[in-house]
């Protein structure tokens, strides 16, 4: 089964349609990486990446996917508290878009159930990364959504899978290769490149 696998939109509406166009009713299945939101480059990017991820999410079948799975990324996490805490500081320090509260407001059940791991097959999906020598059953959400190191700094994370992940820029603006692991954040938000492959699993 073939999956596509889109990290860190960052509210790059249009860059996202350019990437899902060749895909509609191909049949693949879809993977989001988490961080749908937040230093758009447009300012109703957040909201119409978010109706349009959230569509999918709903029935994949409306627009030819096997499968959706959204994953939570540290800027869900952050939008997510900045709500639960009325505080909205940090998530607006971080690239929020204070205008856009109402609008992102209407999707905050999805978002705050969305998963923040998949597995298929041999490959683990998340945003950040994992605890290296920690049981994927007894990883924290925090570390999941958050961790930079010492994730990326191991030669073995210790956990049985090639971990696709974004989260942290890879310092070619590329996909970048490494053993075990597959970094997909190619910084959208400065780039306009949004990370995207399609993996056979």
């Amino acid at each position: 089964m073939s999956t596509l696998v889109i990290a860190d939109i960052h509210g790059h509406y249009d860059e996202l349609l350019e990437i899902l166009s060749p895909h509609i009713d191909s049949g693949v299945d879809i993977i989001f990486l988490g961080d749908l939101i937040d230093r758009a480059s447009e300012p109703t990017g957040d909201i119409d990446v978010l109706n349009l991820v959230h569509d999918i999410d709903s029935d994949p079948g409306a627009y030819g996917f096997a499968s959706c799975t959204v994953l939570k990324g540290n800027h869900e996490v952050l939008f997510l508290d900045a709500v639960h805490h009325d505080d909205y500081e940090l998530w607006s320090y971080n690239g929020g878009n204070m205008y856009a509260i109402d609008d992102i407001m209407e999707h905050y059940d999805w978002l705050y159930n969305l998963p923040s791991y998949t597995v298929r097959g041999d490959h683990l999906f998340v945003h950040a990364g994992v605890k290296p020598d920690v049981p994927l059953k007894e990883q924290e959400e925090f570390d999941l959504t958050w961790i930079r190191n010492p994730f990326l700094k191991v030669k073995d994370h210790g956990l049985p899978y090639t971990i696709v992940h974004g989260h942290t820029i890879t310092d070619s603006g590329e996909i970048e290769y490494y053993p075990g692991r597959i970094a997909m954040d190619t910084g959208s938000f400065l780039t306009g490149k949004i990370g995207n492959l399609v993996l056979d699993c």
